[in-house]
């Protein structure tokens, strides 16, 4: 399986780790596939998708304005992977994400209460969020990022998540500080 290869299946995302700054992405079947390191002391919610021994890093991404209503996966020659806008209402309103092949898809639910889909311009389905204490038990703190159908490679959808997960972050630090 190659990372940038579009794929379906599930794959076992951590929550962010309360110690240290990375942490382990598997497939469904626990086969170990990358880890995600968080800049914890960036403004802009910096994060990097290595290789699953941690030797390299093949992606990077994070917001990618001030304002917080965009964030970006690149490569590491800065190709854009994927680009998400937020709507109005942040993550829980109709967001859109963008491929390097212009194709749209339609992101919406709520990250942090396990309440989230991705949809193709045809309103199917491409990916959702599913609740990992029923179906699986890899870690009780893991989510389950159901890729319904091969669109995105297991590196976007590894990066639309932390992206989703730092926009649904980012709106709960500014509603409890406003």
């Amino acid at each position: 399986m190659q990372l940038f290869d579009p794929y379906a299946g599930v794959i076992l995302l951590p929550d962010r780790a309360p110690f240290g700054t990375t942490s382990p992405v598997a497939l469904g079947d626990g086969q170990p596939v990358a880890l995600i390191r968080w800049q914890n002391w960036s403004m802009y919610a910096r994060f990097e998708i290595l290789d699953a021994t941690g030797t390299a890093t093949v992606a990077a991404g994070g917001r990618a304005n001030f304002w917080g209503r965009r964030y970006q996966v690149q490569d590491l020659n800065s190709r854009v992977l994927l680009e998400l806008k937020l709507s109005v209402w942040g993550p829980a309103g109709r967001s859109t994400v963008t491929l390097p092949d212009g194709r749209q898809l339609l992101a919406k639910g709520n990250w942090t209460s396990r309440k989230f889909t991705v949809t193709d311009a045809a309103g199917l389905p491409v990916a959702r969020l599913v609740n990992t204490s029923a179906l699986l038990s890899w870690r009780p703190d893991s989510l389950a990022f159901e890729l319904t159908a091969p669109v995105l490679s297991v590196v976007q959808a590894i990066g639309l998540a932390q992206c989703v997960r730092a926009a649904s972050e980012a709106q709960r630090t500014a509603a409890r500080s406003g």
